[in-house]
């Protein structure tokens, strides 16, 4: 079913065929993880494409001073990845961890940018995606600058309020670059 959902996600956001999105998401091995289940960690060479069937992953790294910051939350049908880690083969100073029991399809390194080469509509995905990623980290670091933490949490209710439903307030107060306690007032507020 896994494959079926992630060839019908192909489908719908690439220019492939049935027969190709066929190929390429029976390339990916489907894995469970419970919740709060480290898939990768810090320090190890990221290896893997993460697709979401089902659930969610949180990807976060953890400061000189032990507190977390969370750069992105994935939930179904979105892929995530350690990508500079993947990309520089360096070892991560990322940590991406199951925030609820998910299921996900996986794809080796070498075998995603294989199918990249092979089906050029798959690349032009692929392509399109990090410049999607790219954009929206950018227009996040831009709007929370100067921005106090009322701001940053009606940045948050109007570009990704699903954060606000599914995940937790202290995942989401490292999001916002905020304490928990800090967060809870603020909702208050609202």
């Amino acid at each position: 079913m896994s494959t079926l959902s992630l060839q019908n996600f192909l489908q719908k956001n690439t220019l492939l065929n049935e027969e190709e999105s066929e190929k390429v998401a029976s390339a990916f091995k489907l894995i469970k993880v419970g919740r709060n289940e480290m898939i990768e960690r810090e320090g190890d060479i990221c290896g893997h494409f993460y697709f979401i069937h089902r659930g969610c992953l949180r990807l976060y790294e953890i400061d000189k001073k032990g507190n977390e910051i969370t750069a992105y939350f994935a939930f179904e049908n979105s892929f995530i990845t350690s990508i500079t880690s993947l990309i520089t083969q360096k070892p991560s100073r990322d940590i991406l961890i199951s925030h609820e029991p998910s299921e996900l399809m996986v794809i080796d390194k070498v075998s995603f940018f294989n199918l990249t080469e092979r089906y050029p509509p798959f690349k032009l995905f692929y392509n399109k995606t990090i410049e999607f990623a790219f954009i929206h980290a950018q227009m996040r670091i831009y709007s929370f600058l100067g921005m106090d933490g009322i701001d940053k949490l009606k940045w948050v209710l109007e570009h990704e309020p699903m954060l606000l439903t599914r995940i937790s307030s202290k995942a989401v107060a490292s999001y916002l670059g905020m304490t928990n306690s800090t967060l809870s007032k603020l909702k208050a507020k609202l």
